[in-house]
C-alpha cells in the first residue's frame, strides 16, 4: 500500500472513531439527568419559588442551551458543527468554544511536548545501556531509578511540593509550577515505559548473531548500539503511540488539576461539571485527532524504519 493509501485509510478509520465517540458523548449528556438544571431548580424551590417560576426557569435553561428542540435536530446540528469546527459559544463562559479549546490545548502542549521528548531520549539511553551492559551497576541503577520515578504517584509528589511552597519552604514561582514541575512529572509518567521497552527489545537483538558479527569487525559500542536500536525501534515506536497516549491523558488531567494549569485537561473537567457540551465535544475532537495523527505517524514510521513492513496488511 502506498503512503497516500496508508494515510487515507487511517484518516478514514479516524473519522469513524470521531463519529462514534462524539455520538456516545452526545448521548451521555442528552439522555441522562441534567445535574446543573437540577441544582438550579433545587435552589429555586429552596428559596420559595412557585412551581410556575420553577417551570419557567426550566424552559429558559433548556432554550438557552438549545435543548428544547427535538433530539434528532440537536444531534444533526452538533454533528455538523463538529465537522465544520463551528462549535458555538461555551455554555458556561460565552466564549467561542473553538478558541477556548485551542488555547487550552496549546497550554497543555507547552509542557507535554518537552516532557515527551525528554522521556524518549532518556528512556532510549537508559534502556539501550541496560540492554548492552545488563550486568553493569550503572545499568541497574538507571533502570531502578526509572522504575522508581514511574511508580511514584504524580499527585503525591506534586502535592508535597505545593505543601512546601505554602509553608514557605520553597519559593512560589510561576516558572516552576506552570512549566518545570509539569514537565518533570509528565516525564516520570512516561520514562519507565520507554526504558523498559527499549531494554527488553534491545536485549533480544543485543545477543543476535549479526551483533556479534558487527563487534567482530571492530565496530565501536556506539555503532553496535545504533544497529540494536534500529532493529528494536518498531516495537518501541508502537509503544510510543499506543500505551503512552493513555498514560499521557491521565497524567495531563492529574497535573493540571493539581497545579491549576488552564490546559485541556482542566478545561474538560470544568466543562463536564457544568455540562458545557460545546467544550466537551471540542476537547474530545482534539484528543481523538491527536490519536489519529499518532496512528498515521506510527504507520509511516514503520515503513521508514523497515521497508519490508506492509502497514496496509496489518
Amino acid at each position: 500500500m502506498t503512503v497516500g493509501g496508508v494515510v487515507a485509510k487511517r484518516v478514514g478509520l479516524g473519522l469513524v472513531a470521531v463519529w462514534g465517540v462524539l455520538t456516545t458523548v452526545f448521548a451521555l449528556f442528552t439522555l441522562t439527568g441534567d445535574w446543573v438544571l437540577q441544582e438550579e431548580v433545587g435552589l429555586a424551590r429552596w428559596s420559595g419559588a412557585s412551581e410556575t417560576s420553577v417551570e419557567t426557569l426550566r424552559q429558559e435553561y433548556l432554550a438557552s442551551r438549545g435543548l428544547d428542540r427535538p433530539l434528532l435536530d440537536q444531534y444533526l446540528d452538533w454533528l455538523g458543527n463538529m465537522v465544520t469546527l463551528d462549535w458555538g459559544p461555551s455554555f458556561a463562559t460565552g466564549e467561542p468554544a473553538f478558541s477556548l479549546v485551542v488555547d487550552a490545548a496549546t497550554r497543555t502542549a507547552m509542557y507535554v511536548l518537552p516532557a515527551v521528548a525528554l522521556a524518549v531520549v532518556a528512556g532510549l539511553l537508559i534502556g539501550l545501556y541496560a540492554a548492552l551492559r545488563p550486568e553493569g551497576r550503572l545499568a541497574s541503577t538507571g533502570m531502578g531509578t526509572a522504575y522508581l520515578v514511574f511508580a511514584l504517584p504524580n499527585f503525591w509528589v506534586g502535592g508535597i511540593v505545593l505543601s512546601l511552597a505554602l509553608d514557605g519552604v520553597v519559593g512560589e514561582s510561576a516558572l516552576v509550577f506552570e512549566h518545570l514541575l509539569p514537565v518533570l512529572l509528565t516525564t516520570t509518567a512516561l520514562l519507565g515505559g520507554y526504558a523498559s521497552y527499549t531494554r527488553a527489545y534491545g536485549r533480544e537483538y543485543a545477543t543476535a548473531e549479526f551483533v556479534d558479527l558487527v563487534r567482530a569487525k571492530g565496530a565501536s559500542e556506539r555503532r553496535v548500539a545504533v544497529h540494536v536500536l534500529r532493529n528494536a525501534a518498531i516495537p518501541v515506536v508502537s509503544m510510543l503511540f499506543t500505551e503512552v497516549l493513555t498514560l499521557l491523558v491521565l497524567a495531563v488531567f492529574v497535573i493540571e488539576a493539581l497545579f491549576g494549569i488552564e490546559g485541556l485537561g482542566l478545561v474538560l473537567v470544568r466543562a463536564i461539571e457544568s455540562r458545557d457540551l460545546p467544550v466537551v465535544l471540542g476537547g474530545t475532537v482534539v484528543i481523538i485527532g491527536v490519536g489519529v495523527v499518532g496512528s498515521v505517524v506510527q504507520d509511516l514510521s514503520y515503513r521508514a524504519l523497515d521497508p519490508r513492513v506492509d502497514t496496509g496488511s496489518r
